[in-house]
């Protein structure tokens, strides 16, 4: 019976040791520079997933259990965990934690000039299938879907089909001018990479695009935005 309170004892004894709270403070820095700030640096227990700021200079403190495990996160920075389970008990720790700046690859981009709304709006007036439209003279450059049907004609190419894809191909080119805009001004958050699946989720018709002030085509693409991000990305 003694023996097996000892145990009993012992055992309770580990749990109040593995659970003591004690507070973890101290400061943060870049390891390429000690002296420059990290952004918006925040530190959570991951157990309660309660966490804190830490100040201007880096500086934190923190309640938590021996066992708690410490994540320290900031804008631009690798995510550090520290846990100190294992070191020698005591009610306050003061560290230092450096923290390394994510490396990024990025791919090779390409820079255009950004459209204005009055421009765009002068394309999406000259939307539409011209009936009246002539393939005959075309220079390859210029209009080369309609070139490619006068030099193909003899495949049974359709020139109502050929007018169709060039109206699609304008249409395409407005709205990604359009994204850019929203892009830019935080309207939505699309990549490039993301425009081509957006505008054929968008299926705009040129009717709907003809009649709609500006702040009705905006309202509706952040509309349509809304329900692709929940959806697709």
């Amino acid at each position: 019976m003694f023996k097996f309170i000892s145990i009993l004892f012992l055992c309770i004894s580990f749990v109040s040791v593995a659970q003591t709270t004690i507070t973890i403070s101290g400061k943060a820095f870049d390891v390429d520079d000690k002296n420059l700030p990290l952004p918006k640096l925040m530190i959570v227990n991951k157990r309660t997933n309660n966490g804190s700021f830490a100040d201007a200079e880096g500086k934190f403190s923190i309640v938590a259990q021996q066992n708690d495990s410490i994540l320290f996160s900031a804008v631009g920075f690798l995510m550090k965990k520290i846990c100190l389970k294992d070191s020698l008990q005591k009610k306050i720790y003061v560290i230092e934690v450096p923290m390394r700046k994510l490396q990024y690859t990025l791919k090779e981009i390409s820079v255009f000039a950004t459209r204005d709304l009055n421009e765009i709006q002068k394309d999406i007036n000259n939307l539409g299938i011209k009936h009246d439209y002539s393939v005959e003279g075309l220079n390859g450059f210029e209009s080369p879907i309609s070139y490619l049907y006068e030099r193909y004609s003899w495949r049974g190419k359709s020139k109502q089909k050929v007018l169709e894809m060039e109206n699609e191909d304008m249409k395409r080119d407005i709205l990604k001018d359009l994204l850019h805009l929203y892009v830019q001004h935080d309207i939505i958050d699309l990549s490039d990479e993301e425009f081509d699946a957006f505008i054929k989720y968008l299926n705009f018709s040129d009717e709907f695009m003809q009649n709609a002030t500006q702040f009705e085509l905006s309202m509706a693409i952040k509309g349509k935005y809304e329900s692709f991000k929940y959806r697709w990305k």
